[in-house]
């Protein structure tokens, strides 16, 4: 029968861990507590609270005495932890010069075992000179007592030598040692002590010979340590100080240390443990797992739990001001009237809108969508004939370095133009169907035959296979951006560049980086930040756009002057947004007025830049979404951005009948004011005339 073993808690609890004698639980919770409950008596007891962030997981000695965990010190470097559950001390294992973290007791109390970041092995960038530290990671061990030698002491090599002879009579009759056959009792040693010299201890930390990745998930019985080192589980031998693969996935050892469970995806493998080469030939079978829903009930759950989440999780516990457990109280009484998923995100959306708060979000949980064909695209602009033919009016360029802006019409030796008629598709004639898309149903991805005449008959037609594409957008999109290049360089005269960013994530960096760099030599630049879905990596672009030079370079036998810091763009810079700009895609403009960087033309954007985290666990799949923190300003100390978003310095916004013909008004106006402010521009200077002797101080 399971039992309750805590109510009414104030925080979310995010980490439970029992103790090997099944006495104690202790459990860290969103209000960065961690706190132990006895099993028997169902007392709980804070054992300490953080000041800086919660503790993400503990786990304890296998005399269930001690736990381990990792801190939070005040550089933001985590630092390993022991605490004694006798005395309630707390000892710190490592300092807050590296960062350490996953530490774990091996199974025999020896050993604490952690990751910490230590290893310092610089890449270079290839588009500026700078560089990014990597797979810093290194498993270390702490010899808990001071009497436990390191596992890595040379040996000398072993001869086996033979024992002498001995005399049978007298080892049959001789007198037996008093001690011979004696068992030790359980009074005299405690095997399941972890013994622990706290004095030293850092001193007693040792480096295992593996080579610098990211670590954790660690178990260890003393004689082998496993562990994931990303997504591969490995095994290392304590006494042949080797490592071996053992699978990919992840990886959990049951409490008796007899079973693991391996994950491998959705695939999940129980074997026998320990092992070095688990049999993963059979999963666990789910078939006849069955459950019967009272999707009332179930709801119900959803949307308790999706109110607490807030509650423990919301960046200000005042909750804007709002009485959150009357908004409880309000949205609950149209569960009675939910019928469906989809009502239940409407009420869990309308409670969380409450709030007047960007990144609230609630998705459709347990929904059963329906299986989308794909249509076939073939990344061009097309006209019907009077004749019912499909003439090719325009064909999408493209970009070859990238498989998503592959225009499957434009590949070598297909012999495509623009004005051909593509008169059949697979053999059924483009003439007999209402419409040509209905040949390209479930095409995208699939190779298709397409029948191409330069007329509008299927006489002398030639036939071509490709694969038709599922989206057009991006090769619109790539066209635009290009368009975009071309019209600020024939206003300016080449002397102004244009770098679109469509969002602060990857993309947006990589097409940052696409941009920035081949157009250094422009002496303006101006960047587009309108439909910037947001992110995460606006300082990165900031900060090279920050960049002032203090030194120039000059090399013999060249013209070329270089800039240092490297990769740094000299001259004005004009910011484009509108409403569409959001999230990080906010920050940026706001940052870009704050340290003074340039112009900001467009209209107000979003105002919405309080971060989420991960979504809590939901019983249906559920994901929904907490803000959790923000920004405010370093200069007024008050909150920014949110609920309003940033306004330009010039306020103007594209009309929709001129931007369907083609007409940027946002853009001209970026190319107008940048052309006014290159009448500022000052060159950097050129080489200094040679010196000579003299004027190094030198007497001839």
């Amino acid at each position: 029968k399971a039992t309750q073993l805590t109510k009414d808690n104030d925080a979310y609890i995010s980490a439970v861990e029992i103790s090997p004698d099944g006495k104690t639980v202790v459990y860290c919770d969103r209000k960065n507590r961690v706190v132990k409950v006895d099993i028997a008596s169902h007392a709980k007891q804070v054992l300490f609270e953080d000041s800086m962030y919660r503790i993400s997981r503990v786990k304890f000695s296998p005399d269930s005495r001690w736990i381990t965990y990792t801190r939070l010190a005040k550089n933001e470097m985590r630092v390993v932890y022991l605490y004694d559950l006798n005395s309630g001390k707390e000892y710190a294992v490592t300092d807050d010069w590296y960062d350490s973290s996953a530490p774990m007791f091996s199974t025999d109390g020896k050993y604490l075992i952690f990751a910490s970041a230590r290893d310092f092995k610089p890449i270079y960038s290839d588009t500026e000179w700078n560089h990014a530290y990597t797979n810093m990671e290194g498993v270390y061990i702490a010899l808990l007592s001071d009497k436990t030698p390191s596992p890595f002491l040379e040996k000398d090599d072993k001869v086996k030598v033979d024992a002498p002879a001995t005399d049978a009579k007298e080892s049959k009759g001789g007198k037996k040692s008093k001690d011979k056959g004696k068992k030790a009792s359980a009074d005299d040693v405690d095997t399941n002590a972890t013994a622990i010299d706290i004095d030293g201890l850092a001193e007693r930390i040792i480096k295992l010979p593996l080579i610098s990745g990211e670590y954790g998930n660690f178990y260890c019985d003393g004689k082998k340590l496993w562990f994931n080192d990303k997504r591969n589980i490995k095994v290392f031998d304590f006494d042949t100080q080797k490592t071996e693969d053992v699978t990919s996935g992840n990886f959990v050892v049951s409490a008796d240390g007899k079973k693991a469970l391996f994950i491998n995806g959705m695939k999940h493998y129980v074997v026998d443990f320990p092992t070095t080469n688990p049999s993963l030939s059979k999963t666990v079978d789910y078939t006849n797992v069955v459950a019967t829903i009272d999707y009332q009930k179930e709801w119900a759950q959803i949307y308790d739990e999706a109110w607490r989440a807030y509650r423990d999780g919301f960046y200000l516990e005042n909750m804007h001001g709002v009485d959150w457990k009357a908004m409880k109280e309000k949205y609950a009484a149209l569960l009675p009237y939910v019928k469906c998923r989809q009502d239940l995100s409407y009420v869990i959306g309308g409670l969380i809108g409450e709030l007047a708060c960007g990144h609230a979000y609630v998705d459709e949980g347990d929904f059963r969508g329906i299986n989308v064909v794909k249509t076939g695209m073939l990344g061009a602009e097309l006209s019907r004939d009077e004749n019912g033919y499909y003439k090719i009016d325009r064909i999408l360029p493209g970009a070859t370095y990238s498989k998503k802006l592959f225009s499957p019409l434009t590949e070598h030796g297909l012999d495509v133009n623009a004005g051909d008629y593509i008169v059949a598709i697979d053999g059924v004639p483009t003439n007999t169907v209402d419409n040509i898309y209905s040949l390209l149903e479930g095409k995208a991805g699939v190779p298709t035959e397409l029948s191409i005449n330069s007329t509008a008959s299927e006489s002398g037609a030639h036939q071509i296979v490709i694969s038709p594409i599922a989206d057009e957008f991006p090769l619109y999109h790539h066209e635009w951006v290009e368009n975009n290049i071309k019209k600020v360089a024939e206003a300016t005269n080449g002397r102004v560049g244009y770098i679109y960013v469509p969002d602060m994530g990857p993309e947006g960096l990589n097409e940052f980086s696409r941009y920035y760099y081949p157009q250094l030599n422009k002496e303006a630049l101006i960047i587009d930040d309108r439909g910037n879905g947001g992110g995460n990596v606006s300082p990165m672009l900031l900060e090279r756009l920050m960049r002032k030079p203090y030194r120039m370079t000059m090399y013999r036998g060249s013209s070329r002057n270089g800039m240092i810091p490297d990769g740094t763009a000299y001259g004005p810079k004009v910011l484009l947004v509108n409403k569409y700009s959001a999230s990080d895609g906010d920050l940026f403009p706001w940052s870009f007025k704050a340290v003074k960087l340039g112009t900001v033309i467009g209209t107000r954007t979003w105002g919405g830049i309080i971060g989420i985290t991960s979504s809590l666990p939901y019983i249906d799949g559920t994901d929904i979404r907490v803000p959790f923190f923000t920004n405010y300003d370093v200069k007024t100390g008050k909150w920014i951005v949110e609920n309003h978003g940033v306004d330009p310095d010039i306020l103007i916004d594209n009309d929709p009948i001129k931007e369907f013909a083609g007409e940027d008004e946002q853009l001209n106006k970026a190319i107008e004011v940048v052309i006014e402010q290159l009448k500022d521009y000052k060159p950097l200077p050129k080489t200094p005339a040679p010196r000579t002797l003299q004027d190094l101080g030198v007497k001839e």
